[in-house]
């Protein structure tokens, strides 16, 4: 592992999405928030817009441009598109990028390949050192949970792709795992929704729409029932998830998680109903946070700045000289 030296506050903290891209710090003190794509030239395939931009882009003028996202269920599907994309957000928040570390949250249980896959793209990106920690315990600091007392802590954290369940209790991981499935796939059950009941395509943004008005993962008992049985059947596997997960748990542990509660972060924690059912279904209290989409980058931006105490919650790093 590289070692971990002051920045004089230069680090950068990145929540990278299958969605939304998130980072906090460098030059700037709050949370930037993009799309994770790049907008290509379709006859000359050369990049011509990258985040928020290219969003526009694509939606005013579909034919001529071509989105690209580099990653698929939380992993990097396109390095080419991954390291134009950093290098686009990190410059962003940084003047001083090559004297700065980056800590990355990303998804439990990375293969090696993968992280490597991962770090190499913010170093050839321009960063001097990269720390990739692992998003749900990224969560928990961004909630405020304390990681480091004799307690058993659980965040559940939904991103667009994947969905990172971690239990973390004295300084380290009880247990941790991804599912590949997010907020993403709940979109795609509710663009079904109203392809198949009213026979028309709607917008991505509309689709948002729909899911924070209208969604919910409790049934309803007056309207809406229909769009609730797409919803629940995106739900199913997480539940079970969860429940397998707190079976697997030491008996003191789980004990502690009844009496304090599980922490839902991420977008899709905003879906109605959604903490209560998992509340009902696990017998445990949820608690959902103010702004759960931003409690990883916030919680990566806190650790950013205590990287010793936390080595034990670094499951990888590199530097610009190539040392690991």
């Amino acid at each position: 592992m590289s070692s971990i030296l002051p920045t004089l506050g230069k680090d950068v903290s990145i929540d990278i999405g299958s969605i939304q891209t998130r980072l906090m710090g460098g030059t700037r003190g709050t949370v930037i928030s993009e799309p994770s794509i790049i907008a290509t030239d379709t006859k000359q395939e050369k990049v011509v817009a990258v985040g928020d931009e290219a969003a526009r882009l694509v939606l005013r003028m579909p034919d001529m441009w071509r989105p690209l996202t580099p990653l698929k269920d939380g992993f990097i599907v396109d390095y080419r598109v991954m390291h134009t994309m950093l290098s686009y957000f990190l410059n962003k928040v940084s003047n001083a990028l090559r004297r700065a570390r980056v800590v990355v949250g990303v998804p439990c249980g990375m293969t090696d390949v993968e992280q490597r896959a991962m770090m190499d793209a913010v170093i050839q990106a321009g960063a001097r050192e990269v720390f990739l920690i692992e998003r749900p315990v990224a969560a928990a600091i961004g909630c405020g949970v304390p990681i480091f007392e004799a307690q058993g802590s659980m965040v559940i954290d939904i991103g667009g792709g994947t969905i990172d369940m971690g239990i973390v209790s004295l300084g380290g991981i009880v247990d941790s795992k991804t599912i590949r499935f997010g907020g993403s796939d709940i979109n795609n059950a509710l663009l079904r929704y109203v392809r198949e009941c009213f026979g028309v395509i709607v917008s991505d943004e509309t689709i948002l729409d729909i899911k924070h008005t209208l969604g919910t993962a409790i049934a309803p008992t007056r309207r809406s029932s229909d769009l609730h049985v797409f919803v629940n059947e995106c739900l199913i596997g997480l539940l079970d998830e969860v429940k397998q997960m707190i079976r697997a748990t030491a008996p003191e542990i789980v004990a502690d998680i009844m009496q304090h509660g599980i922490w839902l972060t991420g977008g899709t924690a905003r879906l109605s109903g959604l903490a209560d059912r998992i509340g009902t279904e696990v017998g445990v209290p949820v608690h959902v946070p103010e702004a759960p989409e931003t409690k990883v980058v916030v919680g990566l931006n806190g650790a950013s700045s205590d990287l010793v105490s936390l080595s034990r919650f670094i499951v990888n790093s590199k530097n610009r000289k190539g040392r690991d």
